[in-house]
């Protein structure tokens, strides 16, 4: 090859790499805005500055703190690319009045919004509120929804601007205040204040807390900044929450010491239920709460009902990018300009060139041909690995819309149980801080007669079940007891002998039997059962601790056997217990049932199949949706489970409407529906059939007006 043709490629080969260069050290300059002053509640992003992750990204954020809250945020926000801020849930507001601003990831499964009062006895409620003063900040709609839900009105109770001094509570200027249970908490407990906090979850109102969201100029001009500034925040969070300790001392030392790393840690343990990130990815949101929380709103004349949310929620990767793509083409075609050019100039050399240098080229073009082949190919494997892991994300993202869907019940179900727990924890501290040391004291001065009876009385308590009487088992117990002890109690005065029989009921002194005889006979029985009362109420706090754990306990291991499967869970060659699996989801599903509907169930076989258990999981889940939906969430549903030969047949009865002739053969088609906008997308059916079909089995359905059942066949295990 000449030399003059040798300069010729080499210009042609470096013009044709030119778009691939980029610059070596160009990082994109980002500004992120909080809604509040710099504390662990935005721990995250300060760890992903201190661990580089921005910085690997390319990108150099900076962190602005705000004194004055979320005033005027989201405007300044939307009004300039590389902005992002961290609001509440006023982002929706603030998005349906127009400002161009979109919610990019959740941090706060669960809002810190809580309201405190005084505690004043193990019975109070909410409704003890009628009629007091309540300081509530501005936009609290959450609290106003719960306290509405609760039957609360504005008009019951006297409605106070917050002042955001909490010592107002403990001073008794008001009788209940508003704040973040992650922080306020602290402050209140620190003065020694009995403190009693009702939360919105308890009611079903479940906010979503502290969104993450920039302007819809940065979303449409810098799709690529976008989520890499989203992963690596979200990176931050992950080690914020497995290091707290590390980043309470990098928040005090570099970010604000006004706060104690005490109070910074405080805040840090009480974010771990409300982020929740053992249990629910970093940032993920679901659109069937931003619609809940849509309709809360909505009651307050603040948005429309039914609201499309469209254009509000950003989807990671829901465009894909061409880039490489253009990039492949454009080197392509840059070698075949050149390919091109030299065969044009060898043309025009009128084949000057002799048969060994026509071999050598013709070599060089079947080795360039069989590096494009083999790249193809390449690109071709990737992409259907693509697709598989797509299928594979497509039936997780099912589980996870099935426990999003849960999510409120399941809360209720585990607040209940683990609200009687922090209870009667809170019983038996005060005991052993402030009755522990007195009881000792005071029995240690008895004479060795009455300790033998508070002994008698005390070693009972273990074997006893802590037995709760009703009103009416009360009375009934009293009269029995004034009737049998008669000559004793006759002795004291009325207002005494009452008093005494009190004690015995509260002590469970009854359970003695006739040992009970000996401590009356005591002139210092009052005494020994006054002791005995508190020493009770230890016994039954412990009681209801016991009960409440193994409630927690369930509804827990319920939803990690439907969640959490193990690896082996994904062949196809599994042994099912369809029975266990069916009683899990049905677990899952006991708050949406409740007493409204009634499941028979008509198990009438133990055998075992083979299959896939997460994907048999979904085929139970959709036919259990589907039922509900029928029969309106109130009703009959009958679960049949049969044998058939080689089959065990596996049927849903519901009594609703059943399904129209007319659209009966359409119901397994991929995307149709007819359940209302929002409520499902047409997919639950077409997934049965197909999870069925690759098992061998099949799947069958017959319906009428008022009656509906669709019955599975898998082949048994032999």
């Amino acid at each position: 090859m000449r030399p003059l043709q040798k300069q010729f490629l080499c210009f042609l080969f470096c013009f044709g790499l030119i778009p691939f260069f980029q610059p070596i050290d160009s990082r994109d300059h980002v500004d992120l805005y909080l809604k509040w002053i710099h504390q662990f509640q935005f721990a995250g992003y300060y760890a992903a500055i201190e661990k580089g992750y921005y910085h690997d990204l390319g990108l150099d954020v900076k962190i602005h703190e705000s004194k004055n809250g979320i005033e005027g945020l989201h405007q300044y926000v939307s009004e300039k690319e590389a902005r992002y801020g961290v609001g509440t849930n006023e982002v929706l507001l603030q998005w349906h009045a127009g400002t161009p601003i979109v919610v990019i990831a959740v941090i706060f499964q669960h809002s810190p919004t809580v309201l405190f009062t005084r505690k004043t006895n193990s019975d109070q409620s909410l409704h003890d509120l009628v009629g007091k003063k309540i300081m509530l900040s501005p936009h609290v709609y959450e609290i106003l929804a719960y306290l509405k839900k609760e039957k609360l009105e504005p008009n019951k109770f006297i409605v106070m601007d917050h002042s955001f001094r909490f010592l107002d509570l403990v001073e008794g200027k008001v009788n209940a205040v508003d704040g973040y249970s992650t922080t306020q908490t602290f402050e209140i407990q620190k003065t020694g204040f009995p403190l009693m906090v009702y939360s919105p979850r308890t009611s079903g109102i479940d906010f979503y807390g502290d969104n993450l969201f920039t302007s819809q100029l940065e979303i449409q001009r810098n799709p690529k900044r976008v989520k890499l500034f989203r992963e690596a925040s979200l990176r931050g969070w992950e080690y914020a929450m497995k290091h707290k300790e590390e980043i309470v001392e990098l928040i005090y030392n570099k970010y604000s010491n006004q706060i104690s790393k005490e109070q910074l840690l405080f805040e840090a343990n009480q974010m771990e239920p409300l982020i929740q990130p053992s249990l629910v990815e970093l940032g993920y949101m679901y659109e069937g709460r931003w619609k809940h929380i849509s309709e809360v709103y909505a009651d307050y004349g603040m948005l429309p009902k039914n609201l499309d949310l469209s254009g509000f929620l950003y989807t990671p990767n829901s465009s894909p990018d061409y880039q490489m793509v253009i990039s492949l083409f454009f080197a392509a075609f840059t070698i075949l300009v050149v390919a091109w050019m030299i065969q044009r100039y060898r043309w025009n050399k009128r084949y000057s060139e002799n048969l060994k240098t026509e071999v050598l080229i013709r070599t060089e073009e079947l080795k360039v041909s069989n590096d494009t082949l083999n790249s193809t190919n390449q690109f071709l494997e990737l992409k259907l690995k693509e697709l598989t892991d797509a299928q594979d994300k497509l039936l997780t993202s099912e589980k996870l819309a099935t426990i999003g869907n849960l999510t409120a019940g399941m809360a209720h179900e585990l607040n209940t149980p683990l609200g009687a727990i922090v209870s009667s924890n809170v019983s038996i501290e005060e005991f052993f801080q402030n009755q522990f040391q007195n009881i000792i004291n005071t029995v240690f001065h008895l004479p060795k007669e009455d300790r033998d009876r508070f002994n008698i009385l005390v070693s009972e308590y273990p074997n006893s079940q802590n037995v709760f009487l009703s009103g009416k088992k009360e009375r009934e117990l009293k009269k029995e007891l004034e009737t049998r002890y008669f000559e004793i109690l006759q002795t004291y005065l009325p207002d005494e002998r009452d008093s005494i029989l009190n004690l015995i009921i509260d002590s469970s002194a009854f359970i003695l039997g006739n040992k009970l005889k000996y401590i009356l006979e005591s002139d210092r029985n009052k005494e020994i059962l006054a002791i005995c009362v508190q020493i009770a109420s230890l016994f039954r706090s412990s009681s209801i601790i016991k009960v409440a754990s193994e409630k927690s306990t369930h509804v827990v291991k319920s939803m990690k056997n439907y969640l959490l499967s193990e690896d082996v869970t994904h062949s196809d060659e599994n042994r099912i217990d369809i029975i266990h699996e069916i009683e899990t989801i049905l677990t899952l599903y006991y708050y949406n049932i409740n007493h409204r509907v009634n499941i028979i169930k008509h198990f009438n076989s133990n055998r075992k199949c083979k299959g896939n258990r997460d994907n048999l999981n979904l085929v139970w889940v959709n036919l259990l949706n589907n039922a509900l939906y029928a029969i309106s969430y109130e009703g009959t549903i009958e679960i049949f489970i049969e044998e058939e030969g080689p089959w065990i047949k596996v049927s849903f009865i519901d009594y609703g409407c059943g399904i129209p002739k007319e659209i009966q053969n359409r119901i397994f088609e991929p995307f149709f529906t007819t359940k209302s906008k929002g409520e499902g997308v047409g997919l639950g059916l077409d997934i049965c059939r197909k999870v069925v079909n690759k098992l061998n089995g099949r799947i069958e359905f017959e319906s009428e007006v008022g009656k509906t059942k669709f019955t599975i066949y898998l082949l048994a295990d032999e």
